[in-house]
């Protein structure tokens, strides 16, 4: 699709409509750490969940590491409107950022649980892609690929995977301080566990 025309067209949260949500990959599982839970031989999947998952809960993740190989597309989780397409940061690397607004059922969902952004805006947050096919200000529509996932910024490069993130503001911290601005992922989309950690395999 073309960029959005306007000049508050990549941060006008009014102009959003209301938009039912899809996944962002077509395979939802949560990305193996590598790590084995004690005595039990199974492998761990708490580190690439949200909240203070890492480091025995002294450090915070801000979203859900979703197990991916290098290349596999990702998509729009709705209607809405790129307000960051980049290539270099440091630690997300190739990311992008899309705002949109959930239906009313969703935003009462979220309300119940707590979740919800004042504005009922929120953001989607997609990062260490190899390749991003959108624009800064382009309007999307639910479903569309929008890019690739990778192994950029400061991603394990022996676990590929897309680091999938839901805002309630558009940049709301790092670390444990930014927490309270973002959503865990698991509250709006399901994340399979079902498969065997031992399943999962990557080249050593």
């Amino acid at each position: 699709m073309a960029p959005a025309n306007g000049a508050g067209a990549k941060d006008n949260a009014a102009a959003l409509q209301p938009s039912e949500l899809t996944p962002p990959l077509e395979d939802m599982k949560v990305r193996w750490d590598g790590q084995e839970a004690s005595g039990s031989g199974m492998k761990t999947f708490d580190s690439p969940r949200f909240g203070m998952v890492r480091d025995g809960g002294a450090r915070a993740h801000t979203g859900v590491d979703l197990d991916a190989p290098v290349g596999t597309p990702i998509f729009a989780v709705a209607d809405g409107v790129i307000t960051l397409a980049r290539y270099n940061d440091p630690m997300l690397g190739s990311d992008i950022l899309l705002m949109f607004r959930p239906t009313a059922s969703m935003l009462t969902y979220l309300i119940g649980v707590g979740s919800a952004a004042s504005n009922g805006v929120l953001f989607a947050n997609y990062a260490h892609l190899s390749a991003v096919f959108v624009e800064t200000g382009q309007r999307v529509a639910r479903g569309t690929m929008i890019g690739r996932t990778g192994t950029s910024g400061n991603a394990d490069q022996k676990y590929p995977h897309l680091h999938f993130e839901i805002r309630k503001t558009r940049f709301p911290g790092i670390g444990a301080a930014g927490l309270g601005n973002r959503i865990d992922p698991e509250v709006m989309f399901k994340v399979d566990f079902s498969t065997p950690v031992e399943a999962v395999t990557r080249p050593k």
